[in-house]
C-alpha cells in the first residue's frame, strides 16, 4: 500500500494534536500572588481555571518556593473566616470557569523559602486527576 505526500502529512497533524491534549487539557490564566513580609511563612496564590472538553480535578500544586503546599478554601461561618484544606482537589467542570481567589479557594504556600516581592515571578506547577501536569508562573503584585 502506498501513502501519498498529502496522506502522511494529515495523519502526523492527527497524531500531533492527539498528544497536545489539545481541548481536554484545562488551561489556566492569571496566575498571581500576593507579596509576602520577611516575618511570613506562608503565601497564597489565585488564577483562573477553565474545564477542557472532560471534567477534572486539580489534585496538588507544587513550588520550589514552598517547603509544602496544599489547595484551601476560606470560608465564613457564623461571622468567622476560616480557612481549611481541599482533601478531595479543586474540581474543574468540562468548559466551565473555577476562580481561585482571595476569600475563597487558593494554592497555599506555606514555609516560604525566601519572601515573595512585588515584580518578580513564582513558578508553580499544577497536577490534575487526569494526568496533566503544567508549570505556570504566578506573578507577585500587590492587590
Amino acid at each position: 500500500m502506498r501513502v501519498v505526500g498529502g496522506a502522511v502529512l494529515a495523519l502526523v497533524l492527527v497524531a500531533a494534536a492527539a498528544c497536545s491534549g489539545g481541548d481536554d487539557a484545562v488551561s489556566v490564566g492569571d496566575p498571581w500572588g500576593r507579596p509576602s513580609p520577611s516575618s511570613a511563612d506562608n503565601a497564597a496564590f489565585y488564577m483562573t481555571l477553565t474545564g477542557g472538553s472532560q471534567d477534572d480535578v486539580l489534585t496538588s500544586a507544587a513550588s520550589a518556593r514552598c517547603t509544602m503546599t496544599e489547595l484551601h478554601e476560606t470560608t465564613m461561618t457564623d461571622g468567622t473566616m476560616s480557612m481549611a484544606p481541599v482533601p478531595s482537589g479543586i474540581q474543574v467542570p468540562a468548559n466551565e470557569m473555577v476562580k481561585l481567589e482571595p476569600g475563597g479557594l487558593h494554592v497555599m504556600c506555606m514555609g516560604v523559602t525566601t519572601p515573595l516581592s512585588v515584580g518578580e515571578s513564582v513558578d508553580i506547577e499544577l497536577t490534575f486527576s487526569s494526568g496533566d501536569t503544567t508549570t505556570v508562573s504566578a506573578d507577585v503584585r500587590d492587590q
